[in-house]
């Protein structure tokens, strides 16, 4: 067995203090720097460059801030999307955030006339199977908008699909929808 510590042995269990600046914690106990630790960087909230590294973005060529994001996923998704609708296995309503309301009628109006060519009689059922997209080819144009050229797989046919997608309230939108 052993024996239990006396009183004033036993360390006191309080927490220690945490650092109340973000350069407290690198000081020394007598406010000198602390070794092998480089000086904080003053950030100058004026500064453009600043405020661009603060919130995670990067600038183009030319220095104007780009836009939240990489746009090719949402190329990939529009242009896959898209042909499953038009295939009928997939509901446009899904569509409704991610293209304009001009490109949103347009496909409306192609669904209307693929649906009626395969409610005909004679017509070869559709299958069901999935389709996938081949490859993407995504330039930006600006800082806010980029033009793709997606190869889409579309089970029976290779389709090749032109979009331009646009910063729409802090979010990528196909704004011109042109599958062949």
């Amino acid at each position: 067995m052993t024996a239990l510590a006396p009183a004033a042995e036993i360390p006191d269990r309080q927490t220690p203090r945490q650092p109340q600046t973000p350069t407290e914690h690198r000081q020394g106990a007598g406010g000198e720097q602390a070794e092998g630790v480089p000086p904080p960087r003053q950030r100058d909230p004026r500064r453009e460059d600043d405020a661009l590294v603060a919130t995670g973005q990067q600038k183009t060529r030319d220095g104007a801030p780009t836009a939240p994001g990489d746009p090719t996923a949402i190329c990939c998704a529009v242009a896959h999307a898209a042909t499953e609708v038009l295939r009928g296995i997939r509901p446009i309503a899904q569509l409704v955030r991610s293209v304009s309301p001009e490109v949103y009628e347009q496909l409306e109006a192609r669904l209307q006339v693929s649906t009626a060519a395969r409610d005909r009689r004679g017509a070869p059922p559709t299958p069901q199977s999935r389709s996938r997209v081949r490859r993407a080819r995504v330039v930006r144009v600006g800082a806010d908008a980029a033009e793709a050229g997606v190869v889409v797989d579309d089970v029976d046919r290779v389709r090749a699909i032109a979009l331009r997608v646009e910063l729409h309230r802090g979010r990528w939108r196909a704004v011109v929808l042109e599958i062949g």
